[in-house]
């Protein structure tokens, strides 16, 4: 009898963890082209969650001695960009936000032309595309040849700016915002209530990279970002087989 008592005490314990599949699936759902699967750095967890997921992000580098895009976040993996660029050109309602690592003033022509070589060869489009990256000045390019583009924002932590810091920070954004440069901004969730007043004639573009799809509902933060019409994605965790 006791051993029945502590089988269903602890059934009971682990209901709620069977129902989180269940939940994530229905918040995705509701959200599907606002909840975007962050780190997307293999083409196999593309497939291992197209079937839940309508919109991916993954990170990049520009290879020029390889003529390439590879995947990847600090090194070039041997996975090409093309793989995701040929899935894009089969599934015309899907989109993907790639993380450019390594582009720079230098490199940014011949990037833009390799890109738009890659996506007319794989039946694909740009506005399929975010291009994403640190250099907001290289991305003016990509801008220009009708791609839409969002700035990383490279903020130090809130705690460790002054108020005369935190000032002259909101001062760089906005210069980035009204450049004419990008379509978006783009930064980690923890800042949203930092930027969010702003006024600027962008779009914005978060992650909360340390939460699923539906832990966001139950915070305060995440569930002004999923209301807010200027917020137009926000990317998730979920590591699945292939995670890397």
């Amino acid at each position: 009898m006791k051993r029945r008592l502590i089988a269903a005490f602890l059934l009971v314990l682990c209901l709620p963890l069977l129902t989180i599949p269940l939940c994530n699936d229905k918040v995705v759902g509701h959200y599907i082209d606002k909840i975007w699967l962050h780190r997307t750095n293999t083409i196999e967890k593309l497939h291992e969650f197209e079937g839940k997921y309508k919109n991916f992000e993954c990170d990049v580098l520009f290879v020029p001695e390889l003529n390439d895009f590879r995947i990847g976040h600090d090194t070039p993996s041997s996975e090409s960009l093309g793989l995701y660029l040929d899935y894009l050109g089969r599934n015309p309602e899907r989109e993907l936000w790639i993380d450019l690592k390594n582009l720079t003033e230098a490199n940014c022509r011949r990037a833009e032309s390799l890109l738009t070589a890659m996506l007319t060869h794989a039946g694909a489009y740009k506005e399929q595309l975010i291009v994403e990256s640190r250099n907001w000045k290289a991305l003016r390019l990509f801008t220009e040849q009708g791609y839409y583009t969002s700035c990383y924002l490279d903020i130090p932590r809130l705690d460790e700016m002054s108020d005369d810091e935190r000032t002259q920070r909101l001062d760089s954004v906005q210069q980035v915002a009204r450049s004419g440069a990008v379509s978006a901004v783009s930064f980690p969730a923890s800042y949203y209530v930092f930027l969010r007043d702003l006024d600027f004639p962008v779009d914005m573009l978060t992650w909360e990279h340390r939460r699923w799809a539906w832990q966001l509902p139950f915070f305060s933060r995440s569930r002004a970002i999923l209301k807010d019409n200027r917020v137009k994605v926000v990317l998730v965790k979920e590591k699945g087989h292939y995670h890397q």
